[in-house]
């Protein structure tokens, strides 16, 4: 027992450590609340929004309460400003909409899928960084990233 006592006083230190770290990174990144320029669907739009849309929609899945999908608002903001007019991006608010939350069958938030002519044509489980979403968004529907302008 007492040699287990030094490493039980540093893993604690640690651990504590860690967490006021991650706290941190939570309250620093951007909230998960809708932003301006992402709109928020719900059970009562969300066919009109996205199955019947012209153009291929990113859904993104998401929990005010949830610390990686505060992250990932980031990623999905950017990518709604640099595809506009390529790609429509709406956010559903899991527990606001709970029952096109448990149609995903997913069991994590963040959770986004790419929807296209009203099918579900691919799904995302967490965050994942801007370059693995267009990635992703190249890969699926062929959209490349756009150009920078001279």
């Amino acid at each position: 027992m007492i040699c287990l006592k030094p490493f039980l006083m540093v893993s604690l230190l640690v651990l504590l450590s860690f967490r006021q770290s991650f706290a941190q990174v939570l309250t620093s990144a951007s909230p998960a609340a809708p932003s301006v320029s992402v709109p928020t669907v719900n059970e009562g739009n969300f066919k009109a929004q996205v199955i019947k849309s012209k153009l291929p929609v990113l859904v993104d899945f998401f929990a005010t309460w949830c610390g990686p999908c505060r992250m990932y608002s980031g990623v999905v903001d950017q990518v709604a400003q640099e595809y506009k007019g390529r790609l429509k991006v709406v956010r559903v608010d899991v527990d606001q909409s709970p029952k096109l939350y448990g149609a995903t069958q997913s069991q994590a938030v963040p959770t986004s899928f790419l929807f296209k002519k009203g099918k579900a044509l691919a799904k995302w489980e967490g965050a994942i960084s801007k370059d693995e979403l267009e990635g992703e968004l190249q890969q699926v529907l062929a959209l490349k990233p756009p150009t920078a302008k001279e």
